[in-house]
């Protein structure tokens, strides 16, 4: 994970405040992920580090730009906004604890540095939405692909398997 190296800020060094840093996510950060959703895009993240005590983080990340997702209607490929803002508080004590919640990680107190790679990852992640069609990225399904499909659609409403078609009687029976 060498490539991933520049997503480690040490936090050791800095002295209490707000430091502000720029990072840009783009295709290589999202192929050191082998089963990345995202497999290319660029976003431009702002990170507002803000070091309360030396044992205290609170960290702000700005994301701003797109990434290239499949459309779940008609397979073609467009470019999905990211814009969003997330709060992630750090405390250091004692020893790293494995009950990380949501917004609180803890580190072990004589931590120095954080990766943000895999909390990056995560938070692009979560901007993808659970159906994913080209008009939440201002671009219209591909016509071909969608008729297509119509067409598949037709075909099978129209091929009723005779052994139900007695189900077909029922129900409108029943609706009489």
């Amino acid at each position: 994970m060498k490539a991933l190296r520049e997503y480690i800020v040490n936090f050791g060094k800095l002295k209490p405040g707000k430091h502000e840093f720029e990072f840009v996510i783009d295709d290589n950060f999202y192929k050191q992920f082998e089963y990345s959703l995202v497999k290319e895009g660029k976003v431009d993240l702002h990170l507002t580090l803000e070091k309360q005590s030396e044992s205290f983080l609170i960290l702000n990340f700005e994301f701003d730009g797109s990434i290239k997702l499949e459309c779940d209607r008609c397979l073609d490929e467009f470019n999905y906004p990211v814009h969003s803002n997330k709060k992630l508080f750090v405390k250091l004590e004692g020893k790293a604890k494995e009950d990380d919640s949501d917004e609180i990680i803890f580190l072990d107190e004589d931590a120095y540095e954080i990766d943000l790679s895999e909390i990056i990852y995560e938070f692009i992640n979560l901007e993808i939405p659970l159906h994913k069609i080209c008009e939440e990225g201002g671009k219209v399904c591909n016509p071909e692909m969608e008729n297509y499909l119509g067409h598949i659609n037709d075909e099978q409403e129209g091929d009723i398997d005779p052994r139900w078609s007695g189900l077909s009687k029922l129900k409108d029976e029943e609706n009489n």
